[in-house]
């Protein structure tokens, strides 16, 4: 208790210092919030273009109905898998006049498509190399006449993927680093501001332990302090924006945003407190293990 109590003593004696460096963390915490947002709905983005990107199994008109429902069923079995479906020679025709939008087999007397199991892959495994994996092993089975999907696209994709991933880290890195700085400099300087009284505690007997903990307590308040006010500001940007465009669900829904990614993206924001506290708590013990 004496410990929080000095610390509150000591963040009020340099008000205008803890303000600034409380306004400053808030700022660093609303900025990785918004990094978060914008990773979440960037993953969610990807991963409904990932799940686009379809396996075809062409099959020769040799292999039978029944063989071709057990290669379906083998392959739905598959871990890495998440769906299958099977077009036939008349729905490739008909997928093949939707898309040119006239009927090209008319003047031919036998449709020359072959029979397709078409494969979405589960989330997960839709990287490139998932994709060659099932591949490879689906062209192993007999009277299977070729396995096709996009494997220069889906390399690109595996790139973007990366590097997207990669200023991710380098972001986070940089907020986070910034976060940790002005707490440890703010908590340095109140322990340069308090020094006479650190060497008076020493000469009475007190331990360095004691003499650490409101200083951590500092770094600890500061860091709930502003991961509550970049709550607050984030939380209630996110519900203006609701309000103030009632379309944006279907506007996220078209970049592969669902309903229950946004409401538990709700909740989770929430967690930009705890890692503000935990920063917080970082930086000052940082700050005193080099000045104390």
């Amino acid at each position: 208790m004496y410990s929080l109590k000095e610390a509150v003593k000591a963040l009020l004696h340099i008000r205008s210092m803890t303000i600034v460096s409380i306004f400053t963390i808030t700022i660093a915490l609303i900025i990785l919030g918004l990094l978060g947002i914008v990773t979440l709905f960037g993953h969610s983005f990807v991963d409904s273009l990932m799940k686009s990107e379809e396996i075809n199994v062409y099959l020769k008109d040799e292999m039978s109905d029944a063989d071709m429902l057990g290669l379906e069923s083998a392959i739905a079995s598959m871990s890495e898998v998440e769906s299958t479906r099977i077009l036939t020679k008349e729905d490739a025709a008909r997928e093949l006049e939707k898309m040119f939008n006239e009927d090209l087999l008319a003047g031919i007397e036998k449709n020359p498509l072959p029979r397709t199991i078409v494969i979405t892959l589960a989330s997960g495994h839709r990287m490139s190399e998932d994709h060659e994996t099932v591949a490879e092993r689906i062209r192993k089975v007999t009277n299977v006449e070729s396995v096709e999907y996009g494997r220069e696209w889906m390399s690109k994709m595996d790139i973007f993927f990366l590097l997207f991933i990669l200023m991710e880290i380098i972001l986070i890195t940089i907020i986070v680093s910034a976060c940790l700085l002005i707490i440890s400099n703010t908590i340095s300087l109140t322990v340069f501001a308090r020094n006479e009284t650190i060497e008076i505690m020493r000469l009475v007997g007190a331990t360095d332990s004691f003499i650490r903990r409101p200083f951590y307590f500092e770094g600890f308040i500061q860091g709930i302090l502003s991961g509550s006010m970049a709550f607050l500001i984030l939380f209630g940007a996110f519900e203006w924006l609701r309000y103030a465009i009632p379309d944006l669900q279907v506007y996220l829904y078209i970049f592969g945003i669902q309903n229950f990614i946004l409401l538990s993206h709700r909740f989770s924001m929430a967690l930009i407190i705890p890692a503000g506290a935990l920063m917080g708590l970082i930086g000052s013990t940082v700050a005193v293990r080099r000045a104390i």
